[in-house]
């Protein structure tokens, strides 16, 4: 990648973004695996701060480039591969210690570690190698979702075809309707239904 001294936050994450996923993800860690759901746009503050209380986390990062609509400059920046999550491995103490940086909405129990952990290490292996890879949300048809950036941001309507874009069905139940929407995948999350659907 050329000009990477040039992203701003290069230096704090260099070592990660290149490890080998047997360093990124040791073998002997003592502790159990949790997935700590962050506020938003809180990850890399939360891994910085779990780096400097002796807490092990891993954060997947990937450098995105990206072109300014207004001015056609390229950016580079440094991004977490799953935005609002951030893998922590320790005893309860340190989870303890993880919730009291208030930078987490929740954290959840890794009901299968072993799993989890060769998952994680086949993805850092691909970020490890600057493979090229999308995104893509695990959004199924018939799923409620929510746009959650450009114009059309804080829409919600269920996903009714998914190709390399999402088309999301806004219904009007009053009038048996609904309003068809095309989405790019990247620009949409899953959501729970909302309690009228429940």
């Amino acid at each position: 990648m050329n000009d990477v001294a040039s992203i701003k936050d290069w230096d704090a994450w260099a070592d990660l973004l290149a490890a080998p996923p047997a360093e990124a993800i040791p073998d002997d860690l003592p502790g159990r695996w949790w997935v700590a759901h962050t506020r938003p746009r809180n990850e890399k503050a939360l891994a910085l701060e779990l780096r400097s209380r002796r807490v092990f986390c891993y954060l997947p990062l990937c450098v995105r480039t990206s072109r300014s609509r207004n001015t056609g400059r390229l950016s580079r920046s440094i991004v977490p591969v799953f935005p609002g999550y951030v893998f922590i491995n320790g005893d309860d103490d340190d989870r303890v210690a993880a919730l009291t940086t208030n930078r987490i909405a929740a954290t959840l129990a890794v009901p299968n570690e072993q799993q989890l952990v060769g998952e994680l290490r086949q993805v850092q292996h691909v970020l490890a190698v600057q493979s090229g890879f999308d995104w893509e949300p695990s959004i199924r048809v018939g799923q409620w979702a929510r746009v959650v950036a450009g114009p059309l941001a804080g829409l919600e309507g269920v996903v009714c075809r998914r190709m390399s874009r999402m088309r999301l069905a806004l219904n009007v139940r009053m009038l048996s309707q609904a309003v068809m929407v095309e989405v790019a995948s990247d620009l949409i999350e899953p959501i729970d239904p909302p309690e009228y659907e429940a």
